[in-house]
């Protein structure tokens, strides 16, 4: 591995961290793709085909801390995948033990501030397919976000206030368990929307 690369993963990760990705990266043969923001993912793991290296991908407008998480999730899936192949759950217990184990160097207080190290502890300790699942991780990383004066989560909006999903406005209404009923202006239609949805309010 180059030290351009280690130069790359330094604009991205945490300041100590990149080192340990470079690490990771050059152990398992990974070959990292850095794009732009997807709607449906934070990143991926491919498996190798015949030939070619293992494949990761972290889109790359994410903080460096959500990076960071997002990096390890998919490191852990390559891991689970070289000890157990298909034979497995995706987010089954294996995967849950990898990703545990591979995140215990960067529980330190040089890498991650305090309110991150504790929501990241917190969530290794049992991790979901997602840590868009996760509201105490999903509401620290926002912290962090260089965009979250421009952005909110549905929760954070006041009912009947109203906020764009991508080009579409909404008028926030009551809160059922974990989503909100909002109605969207235009055609007057009613959609469940969850709390930790990033949208943009209307100012």
């Amino acid at each position: 591995m180059s030290n351009g690369l280690l130069q790359t993963l330094e604009k991205y990760l945490p300041s100590g961290s990149a080192q340990y990705a470079h690490d990771l990266l050059w152990k398992y043969g990974i070959q990292l793709h850095i794009k732009k923001p997807r709607k449906t993912k934070l990143g991926d793991y491919r498996p190798p085909r015949p030939g070619e290296p293992h494949r990761i991908s972290v889109n790359n407008d994410l903080n460096p801390y959500s990076f960071l998480i997002t990096f390890l999730h998919e490191t852990a899936h390559l891991i689970n995948f070289e000890k157990n192949g298909h034979k497995v759950k995706p987010h089954g217990g294996e995967w849950k033990s990898e990703f545990y184990e591979v995140s215990k160097p960067i529980l330190v207080d040089s890498y991650l501030p305090k309110d991150v190290l504790t929501a990241v502890s917190n969530y290794v300790k049992n991790p979901a397919a997602s840590s868009c699942t996760s509201p105490e991780l999903v509401r620290t990383l926002k912290q962090y976000d260089i965009r979250k004066e421009l952005h909110l989560l549905v929760e954070n909006i006041q009912e009947g206030a109203q906020f764009y999903i991508e080009n579409r406005l909404f008028e926030r209404g009551p809160k059922l368990r974990s989503r909100y009923r909002c109605k969207e202006i235009v055609t007057g239609k009613w959609y469940f929307v969850p709390g930790l949805m990033e949208v943009k309010p209307k100012l």
